[in-house]
Protein backbone atom coordinates (compact mmCIF):
# COMPACT_ATOMS: atom_id res chain seq x y z
CA UNK A 1 0.00 0.00 0.00
CA UNK A 2 1.36 3.43 -0.78
CA UNK A 3 1.98 5.59 1.64
CA UNK A 4 0.44 9.39 2.10
CA UNK A 5 2.52 12.27 0.78
CA UNK A 6 2.45 15.70 3.11
CA UNK A 7 -0.09 17.14 0.39
CA UNK A 8 -2.49 14.42 0.49
CA UNK A 9 -2.30 14.91 4.08
CA UNK A 10 -3.26 18.83 3.82
CA UNK A 11 -5.81 18.23 1.32
CA UNK A 12 -7.76 15.82 3.07
CA UNK A 13 -7.60 17.76 6.77
CA UNK A 14 -8.77 20.89 4.40
CA UNK A 15 -11.57 18.88 2.64
CA UNK A 16 -12.70 17.91 6.32
CA UNK A 17 -13.02 21.35 7.58
CA UNK A 18 -14.95 22.29 4.42
CA UNK A 19 -17.23 19.56 5.38
CA UNK A 20 -17.22 21.26 8.74
CA UNK A 21 -17.97 24.63 7.88
CA UNK A 22 -20.58 23.23 5.08
CA UNK A 23 -22.53 21.31 8.07
CA UNK A 24 -22.41 23.90 10.78
CA UNK A 25 -24.21 26.75 7.82
CA UNK A 26 -26.13 24.54 6.29
CA UNK A 27 -27.26 22.01 9.63
CA UNK A 28 -27.29 25.20 11.76
CA UNK A 29 -30.93 25.11 12.14
CA UNK A 30 -30.65 21.69 14.10
CA UNK A 31 -28.39 23.05 16.18
CA UNK A 32 -30.40 26.17 17.36
CA UNK A 33 -27.80 28.92 15.81
CA UNK A 34 -30.50 30.49 13.00
CA UNK A 35 -34.43 29.96 13.36
CA UNK A 36 -37.26 28.23 11.87
CA UNK A 37 -37.46 30.48 9.00
CA UNK A 38 -33.71 30.43 8.64
CA UNK A 39 -33.07 33.72 10.00
CA UNK A 40 -31.03 34.77 13.29
CA UNK A 41 -32.14 33.46 16.69
CA UNK A 42 -34.76 35.81 17.91
CA UNK A 43 -33.60 35.23 21.55
CA UNK A 44 -32.27 38.69 22.95
CA UNK A 45 -34.64 40.67 20.23
CA UNK A 46 -36.87 43.11 21.27
CA UNK A 47 -40.29 43.95 19.75
CA UNK A 48 -41.03 47.98 20.98
CA UNK A 49 -44.40 49.40 20.17
CA UNK A 50 -44.78 52.96 21.08
CA UNK A 51 -47.48 55.49 20.12
CA UNK A 52 -47.09 59.64 19.51
CA UNK A 53 -49.36 59.58 22.97
CA UNK A 54 -46.97 57.96 25.43
CA UNK A 55 -47.94 54.21 25.22
CA UNK A 56 -44.69 52.67 25.15
CA UNK A 57 -44.47 48.69 25.26
CA UNK A 58 -40.99 46.22 25.00
CA UNK A 59 -41.56 42.69 24.71
CA UNK A 60 -39.21 40.12 23.75
CA UNK A 61 -39.89 38.71 20.08
CA UNK A 62 -39.58 34.93 21.23
CA UNK A 63 -42.79 35.53 23.75
CA UNK A 64 -46.35 34.78 22.77
CA UNK A 65 -48.54 37.71 23.62
CA UNK A 66 -51.26 40.06 22.15
CA UNK A 67 -52.00 43.21 23.41
CA UNK A 68 -53.83 46.37 21.88
CA UNK A 69 -53.09 50.24 21.72
CA UNK A 70 -55.76 52.54 21.89
CA UNK A 71 -54.78 55.59 19.92
CA UNK A 72 -56.85 58.54 21.73
CA UNK A 73 -57.10 61.14 18.14
CA UNK A 74 -55.88 64.44 18.44
CA UNK A 75 -54.78 66.92 16.13
CA UNK A 76 -52.07 64.98 14.28
CA UNK A 77 -53.38 61.49 14.91
CA UNK A 78 -57.16 59.55 14.40
CA UNK A 79 -58.98 57.94 17.27
CA UNK A 80 -58.87 54.34 17.29
CA UNK A 81 -57.16 51.39 18.17
CA UNK A 82 -54.07 48.83 17.05
CA UNK A 83 -54.03 45.34 18.23
CA UNK A 84 -50.15 44.01 18.67
CA UNK A 85 -49.68 40.40 18.14
CA UNK A 86 -46.35 38.50 19.12
CA UNK A 87 -46.08 34.80 18.20
CA UNK A 88 -43.57 32.09 16.78
CA UNK A 89 -40.61 34.84 16.13
CA UNK A 90 -42.42 37.73 14.57
CA UNK A 91 -44.87 40.35 15.40
CA UNK A 92 -47.41 41.85 13.28
CA UNK A 93 -50.62 44.12 14.09
CA UNK A 94 -53.24 41.70 13.53
CA UNK A 95 -55.89 44.16 13.76
CA UNK A 96 -57.25 48.10 13.87
CA UNK A 97 -59.82 50.15 12.74
CA UNK A 98 -57.24 52.94 11.13
CA UNK A 99 -58.36 54.24 7.95
CA UNK A 100 -56.02 52.79 5.19
CA UNK A 101 -54.79 48.88 6.79
CA UNK A 102 -50.88 49.39 5.47
CA UNK A 103 -50.47 48.49 9.06
CA UNK A 104 -52.69 45.25 9.14
CA UNK A 105 -51.55 44.22 5.33
CA UNK A 106 -47.79 44.44 6.05
CA UNK A 107 -45.71 41.35 6.83
CA UNK A 108 -44.76 40.10 9.94
CA UNK A 109 -41.60 41.83 11.33
CA UNK A 110 -38.38 39.40 12.93
CA UNK A 111 -35.55 41.35 12.00
CA UNK A 112 -33.95 44.00 14.05
CA UNK A 113 -34.36 47.33 12.12
CA UNK A 114 -37.97 46.66 10.90
CA UNK A 115 -40.82 48.74 11.68
CA UNK A 116 -44.32 48.31 11.09
CA UNK A 117 -45.95 52.31 10.82
CA UNK A 118 -49.60 52.93 11.56
CA UNK A 119 -49.21 56.17 10.54
CA UNK A 120 -53.17 57.36 11.51
CA UNK A 121 -53.01 56.00 15.36
CA UNK A 122 -48.98 57.46 15.31
CA UNK A 123 -48.28 54.02 16.57
CA UNK A 124 -44.50 52.49 15.53
CA UNK A 125 -43.71 48.91 15.99
CA UNK A 126 -40.23 47.57 15.67
CA UNK A 127 -37.91 44.85 16.09
CA UNK A 128 -34.17 46.09 18.44
CA UNK A 129 -31.21 44.15 19.56
CA UNK A 130 -31.43 46.62 22.42
CA UNK A 131 -34.37 48.94 23.60
CA UNK A 132 -32.05 51.33 23.33
CA UNK A 133 -32.09 51.35 19.69
CA UNK A 134 -36.10 51.65 19.41
CA UNK A 135 -36.94 54.51 17.63
CA UNK A 136 -37.97 58.01 19.63
CA UNK A 137 -41.02 59.48 18.86
CA UNK A 138 -41.34 62.99 18.97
Amino acid sequence: MPKLKTGDCVLIVLALVACLVAAVWFGGQGLGFWGADGSADDAGLIVVAQSRNGFYRADPLNSDVTYTVEAAGDASTEHGYNTVRIHDGVAEVAEADCSNQICVEHDPISQPGEQIVCLPHGLVVEVVADEEDAAELV
